[in-house]
């Protein structure tokens, strides 16, 4: 009996798909786990941390080939450097480290790839030592609006730099360089974003996130709890920004009227700046930082917050909490890109005094509570399962329909 050997794939990511603990890894995990179901993934990362034995069983476990270079800190601001100076983006210069760049190059001499996936713009350079093969790119968000964003929020020289970098990556979003066979974003309001900031692009598609409904199931309502959760991880500008907001800003007005209410900040890698909120007097502020699992304090929560001013794409946070059945606040830019019904789903607080407002409600309001939380999981549950929103990657890298699901969609 003859066999078909499955297509090669390779696929790259800035940064390890595994654990799945935060934002860009949760959606490349669940990619390469897809995607090994379809291919022989050869999977090559960068990494700014050191690298646990459970990563490297897990990521070896999918894949067929598994290289992991880490980012060396000094070579990488001279490459930044030279960059700038060559009018290049800054994002894609730092991270090219020639050694996994010659492991690509062996591998496809080796075995040529009939595929290359390559996970955010700050890979671009790689896929360019695989010719041949069909090339998609997984911009995720269309990154350059985003350094626009922290450009007008930022005073120079800082601001010339994010100008540069938004100019030089929007040249690579737009495949002034590349020639892309598709590319992907996350949400349709990223696709809009591309088409206003970017340009028309036919081959553009909107490939949503899902999220795992058995590890977020639901949780018993946190009933008198007066706990109001914050997720992220912590050295991320924009979660920085959103923290440091709600709690000057709000948490003042929601002390006023609940002077037992707290506010709970969970995540990898604070900053300083985060560790310096738990001393604001009377705003209530508790750092807990790292934590080996996010459910155990989403179950004391009365709810969550998500006040991103600062904000691209789908908000896996959002996602996760209203899957645990958690009323989740968020602002407008959190919103956008999960679509779900404002008053329904979730609130929206669009200014602090809303935003108090709401979380008064919410607290005190078990019922309502309650009802909203049971809303948020059948919404999440209806929209957002990781094999439906993925299986268009799947058709658009290899040409293969998966489980019926049809092509990735685009804005009408």
């Amino acid at each position: 009996m003859s066999t078909t050997a499955l297509p090669r794939v390779l696929m790259l990511t800035h940064r390890l798909p595994y654990p799945p603990d935060r934002g860009d890894r949760i959606r490349s995990y669940h990619l390469l786990k897809m995607l090994s179901e379809h291919a022989d993934v050869s999977l090559a990362s960068l990494t700014q941390e050191d690298v646990s034995d459970e990563q490297l069983t897990v990521l070896s476990s999918l894949t067929t080939d598994l290289a992991i270079e880490p980012v060396r800190g000094l070579p990488s601001k001279f490459r930044a450097l030279g960059a700038v100076l060559r009018r290049r983006a800054i994002t894609p210069a730092m991270f090219y480290e020639k050694r996994l760049a010659d492991t690509i190059t062996q591998w496809h001499a080796a075995q040529p790839f009939d595929a290359v996936l390559t996970f955010c713009s700050g890979m671009v350079r790689y896929s360019r030592l695989v010719p041949g093969a069909r090339q998609l790119i997984d911009l995720v968000d269309v990154d350059s609006v985003k350094w626009d964003s922290y450009a007008m929020n930022t005073l120079p020289p800082r601001r010339w730099v994010y100008q540069h970098e938004a100019t030089y990556l929007r040249k690579i979003e737009a495949g002034v360089y590349d020639k892309f066979d598709a590319l992907t974003v996350v949400s349709e309001r990223e696709y809009k974003t591309y088409q206003h900031y970017v340009g028309s692009n036919p081959k553009l598609r909107v490939v949503g996130n899902g999220v795992d409904m058995d590890f977020f199931s639901p949780l018993p309502d946190a009933t008198g709890s007066k706990k109001i959760l914050f997720v992220g991880v912590l050295n991320y500008r924009p979660n920085i920004d959103a923290v440091r907001w709600f709690a000057q800003n709000v948490m003042p007005l929601v002390r006023e009227k609940m002077a037992d209410a707290t506010f709970e900040i969970v995540g990898r890698h604070p900053t300083a700046e985060v560790m310096d909120l738990a001393k604001l007097p009377g705003a209530g502020v508790n750092v807990i930082g790292p934590v080996d699992d996010v459910r155990t304090h989403m179950a004391d929560a009365g709810i969550v917050v998500a006040p991103l001013r600062i904000a691209r794409g789908v908000q896996n946070k959002v996602l996760e909490a209203m899957a645990c059945k958690r009323v989740v606040i968020c602002s407008p830019q959190a919103a956008e890109g999960v679509q779900a019904m404002d008053g329904s789903h979730y609130l929206v607080g669009h200014g602090p005094d809303q935003w108090a407002r709401h979380i008064e409600w919410m607290l005190n309001d078990e019922h309502r509570r309650q009802q909203m939380a049971s809303s948020a999981r059948q919404w999440v549950e209806q929209q957002y399962t990781w094999n439906a929103q993925l299986a268009p990657m799947v058709e658009l890298l290899l040409g293969k329909q998966v489980a019926g699901e049809s092509v990735a969609r685009h804005a009408a």
